[in-house]
C-alpha cells in the first residue's frame, strides 16, 4: 500500500505475533545498540558533550517536516493511481488504502519498532561524528585535493563543474538539491520503516542505511578525515578553491539561493565548545545514501528509480559545484552505498530470515 499499490491481509497480533516481530528485527536491534552503545562509550571516555539545545532543536525541525512527508507520500500514489494505473476513482481508492494501513497492526508496531532502531542510528552517527576532529584532527584535505586533479586530467573537477554549471539559475538549482536531500532521506527512510515487517527489501533497505552511516559517515570519516574545499582556506592549507569560493560569495551577494551562510554556520558550530560538529567531507554521505535511495527506489518503482538516480547525480555534482566536497568524496560515497547494500543482502538472507531476499 502506498508503494506497491496492492492490499495486504490485515492481521492481527497477539503476544506470538508482536514476538515474531521482534525476531524479525533482531538482527537490526542488535546491530543498531552495538552502534548506540560504542558511540556512548567513545563519547564518555574522550569526554566529548554536546550542547543539547541544539540537538533538541534539529528534533523539532524533523517533527515540522512529518506534515509534509506525508503530504508528498499520498500526492506521488495519487499520481500512479491516476497516469501509471489509471483507476477512476483514485481517491476512493486511496482512502481504503490508507485505512488498510492505519489498521495492519503488523505494520503499525513494525514501524514503530524500526524507526526506534533507526532513531538510535541517527543519534549514534551524531555522537560519531562529533569525534572526528578529537580523535583524528583534519588532515586529508590535501592528498583528496591532489587525488582529484590526478584523477581529472590535471584540473580540479569544480572547475569543469562551473563551465557546465556555474551560471546565476544552475547554482540555484543545485542548491535547491542539496536543501531537499535531508528532507528526502527521512522520507524514504519512514516509508520504508512503514513497509510491511516481511517485507524482504525493507530489512535490506534499513541495514543498509545503518552499515552506510557507521561505515561511511563515522568509520570511514574518522579514518581518511578532512573538512572539504569549503574549509580549505580557513585550515591555513593554501588558496587553492579561492576562486571557487569568491564565485560563491559573489553569487550570494546577489541574494539568491545559496549555501555560503550555511558553510559559514557551520564553521561557527565547529568553532563552538560543545557545539555539534557536521563538518566532514570524506566520504560523501550526501551522494552515499542519495545511491542508497535511488537503489531502494528502483526496487518500488521504475519511474521513481530513474527519478531517484537523476537526484543521486545531481548531488555528486552538486558537491563539487558549491565547494561541499572533493570529488572523490562522491564517488567513495556512491561505492561504500553500493557495498553496504550488498552487504544487507548476504545478512538479510543468512541471519534474517530472509532466504529470498533481494540482491
Amino acid at each position: 500500500m502506498l508503494v506497491s499499490g496492492k492490499m495486504q491481509k490485515i492481521s492481527s497480533i497477539g503476544p506470538a505475533g508482536i514476538g515474531n516481530l521482534l525476531w524479525r528485527h533482531a538482527l537490526l536491534a542488535g546491530l543498531a545498540l552495538a552502534y548506540l552503545m560504542l558511540a556512548l562509550w567513545l563519547s564518555h571516555l574522550n569526554g566529548v558533550v554536546v550542547n543539547g539545545q541544539l540537538a533538541v532543536v534539529l528534533f523539532k525541525d524533523f517533527l515540522i517536516k512529518l506534515p509534509q512527508m506525508a503530504f508528498f507520500v499520498l500526492f506521488w500514489r495519487l499520481l500512479v493511481l491516476t497516469y501509471v494505473d489509471r483507476v477512476p476513482d483514485r481517491v476512493a481508492v486511496l482512502k481504503v488504502e490508507v485505512r488498510a494501513v492505519l489498521s495492519d497492526r503488523d505494520r503499525m508496531v513494525g514501524a514503530l519498532i524500526a524507526i526506534v532502531l533507526m532513531a538510535m542510528v541517527l543519534i549514534a552517527f551524531a555522537k560519531l561524528k562529533n569525534l572526528i576532529p578529537v580523535l583524528h584532527p583534519f588532515s586529508w584535505d590535501v592528498t583528496f585535493m591532489e587525488l582529484d586533479r590526478l584523477l581529472h586530467f590535471g584540473r580540479l573537477p569544480h572547475e569543469y563543474a562551473h563551465m557546465v554549471f556555474g551560471g546565476h539559475y544552475p547554482i540555484i538549482f543545485f542548491t535547491g538539491v542539496y536543501n531537499v536531500w535531508l528532507f528526502l532521506m527521512y522520507m524514504a527512510l519512514l516509508i520504508v520503516c512503514f513497509l510491511r515487517p516481511d517485507n524482504a527489501v525493507r530489512m535490506q533497505y534499513l541495514l543498509a542505511f545503518l552499515l552506510t552511516w557507521a561505515v561511511g559517515g563515522n568509520l570511514m570519516a574518522t579514518l581518511f578525515s578532512s573538512a572539504g574545499p569549503a574549509y580549505y582556506e580557513l585550515l591555513g592549507l593554501g588558496e587553492t578553491y579561492s576562486g571557487l569560493m569568491e564565485r560563491l560569495n559573489a553569487h550570494a551577494a546577489t541574494g539568491a539561493l545559496s549555501v555560503v551562510e550555511t558553510q559559514d554556520l557551520l564553521w561557527r558550530f565547529y568553532s563552538m565548545k560543545d557545539s555539534i560538529n557536521s563538518i566532514s567531507a570524506f566520504p560523501s554521505m550526501h551522494v552515499a545514501t542519495s545511491v542508497l535511495m535511488a537503489i531502494l527506489a528502483f526496487r518500488l518503482s521504475r519511474l521513481a528509480g530513474i527519478i531517484m538516480a537523476l537526484f543521486a547525480l545531481a548531488m555528486q555534482i552538486g558537491s563539487v559545484l558549491l565547494a561541499w566536497h572533493y570529488a572523490v568524496d562522491g564517488y567513495v560515497g556512491a561505492a561504500i552505498a553500493l557495498l553496504c547494500w550488498k552487504a544487507a543482502g548476504i545478512l538479510v538472507r543468512r541471519f534474517g530470515g530472509f532466504p529470498a531476499a533481494a540482491r
